[in-house]
């Protein structure tokens, strides 16, 4: 289960002085901030088989690395997304362009896939283009990632901006995720966002 907050910021500066805010300053683990750059397509059959079901399947290259990604059953209300998610290593670069359901065949959703999908090819939907900038925070209480992603999703020549930050717990009380979420939105001026890149892809389309 993928539980995180998500807010929209208008700004990029924001980005800068959330990262050196003094209580992030005194919470984060310097040693795990980075800026990534990340590249995903997310795919369906032709018919939308898997949008119909309530799954995204995306590829996404994360630095010089691939990840195959599955998620379903999501939720979201103020800002808090909650959503089943499955993560699997990618080894063959074609699978960013080309990929298939036997990425998952090791997992109870490959057989769900192959009900759905059947021998139909995997088409690109849509594509995410973005830098994140990342850190992992413990305040005592729970274990979270704190990034901004900035970028762009495309459906053909359409575009749709991103600038958003990202709190995902990894472990600990939810509650004291989103008091930390709620400091800094005010602090800040963020706005929760129930809107996912995926979703924002899907406005773009027609």
């Amino acid at each position: 289960m993928e539980i995180e907050l998500k807010y929209m910021m208008e700004d990029e500066a924001v980005m800068d002085a959330v990262f050196q805010d003094p209580y992030i300053e005194m919470i984060k683990d310097k040693n795990t901030e980075s800026s990534i750059d990340m590249y995903a397509v997310y795919f369906d059959t032709e018919e939308r088989d898997l949008l119909r079901e309530g799954i995204a399947f995306r590829i996404r290259r994360e630095g010089c690395s691939l990840q195959a990604t599955l998620k379903w059953n999501g939720s979201s209300e103020e800002g808090m997304h909650r959503r089943e998610e499955l993560n699997v290593a990618v080894d063959d670069p074609e699978k960013l362009h080309a990929p298939d359901i036997d990425i998952f065949d090791q997992s109870d959703m490959g057989d769900v896939l192959a009900d759905i999908i059947g021998a139909k090819a995997l088409v690109p939907m849509m594509e995410v283009d973005s830098v994140r900038h990342q850190v992992r925070i413990d305040t005592g209480k729970s274990i979270s990632e704190l990034s901004v992603d900035k970028g762009e999703v495309r459906v053909g020549e359409k575009t749709a901006p991103i600038l958003e930050l990202e709190i995902e717990l990894f472990s600990g009380e939810e509650a004291d995720m989103v008091a930390l979420g709620d400091r800094l939105a005010e602090k800040y001026g963020l706005t929760a966002s129930n809107v996912s890149k995926f979703k924002r892809g899907l406005d773009l389309m027609d």
